[in-house]
């Protein structure tokens, strides 16, 4: 087969669209449960609190975040493909994060940084300290910021997804070899169990 045919032949098994979301978006969708985060990759690998702060910190001074790439599911739910650290640090910021059990995980307190060093201690709302609590405008700035969707739709290939998931946390040697085995193994049994309901709820 020659290399136009083998682009066009791939090119067809993924759809795929993009668009800016706000992050109050991105939180409604965390909370009406219509994305799926995997919080059982937590156990995997985890950001430290300071990458944690580095993140609102970027949010607040404007400065871009990187796409969030999702699949999307055959009942509409997206996978987070690549982006849970980023999504999880802004929902457990929020005070919406839970963990694999449904329980809520403590709210993020942020620590001081070179260019926002009064970001210490502080966090989302805390009613009863409100010299911790960030201030109603900058709670509103984070919620308008955009961060762009990536999203694969249903009607690509079943493994696309797990391809695309290998590719980007490979690339930047963010995962070692074993947990991004690890990781897969995880989508993949997620996979197997989507399809075995959706066969049992046909």
């Amino acid at each position: 087969m020659a290399l136009e045919d083998e682009i066009v032949a791939k090119r067809r098994e993924i759809r795929t669209d993009s668009y800016p979301m706000s992050i109050s978006e991105w939180i409604s969708m965390y909370e009406k449960e219509e994305i799926d985060i995997h919080p059982e990759f937590q156990r995997f690998f985890r950001w430290t609190e300071a990458q944690k702060t580095n993140l609102i910190e970027s949010i607040l001074l404007g400065i871009p975040i990187p796409p969030i790439f999702v699949s999307q599911r055959k009942d509409g739910v997206w996978d987070v493909v690549d982006g849970l650290q980023r999504l999880s640090t802004i929902y457990q910021f929020t005070g919406i994060l839970k963990d694999e059990d449904g329980k809520r995980v403590p709210p993020l307190i942020l620590e001081g940084t070179k260019y926002l060093p009064s970001l210490a201690k502080k966090r989302w709302a805390e009613p009863d300290d409100s010299v911790n609590t960030i201030g109603a405008e900058h709670r509103l700035l984070i919620k308008r910021a955009k961060i762009e969707a990536s999203i694969i739709l249903r009607e690509s290939d079943a493994t696309a997804k797990y391809d695309l998931f290998q590719r980007l946390n490979t690339g930047g040697s963010q995962l070692s070899p074993q947990e991004v085995r690890n990781c897969i193994l995880v989508m993949l049994n997620t996979l197997v169990q989507n399809s075995i309901f959706s066969e049992l709820s046909d």
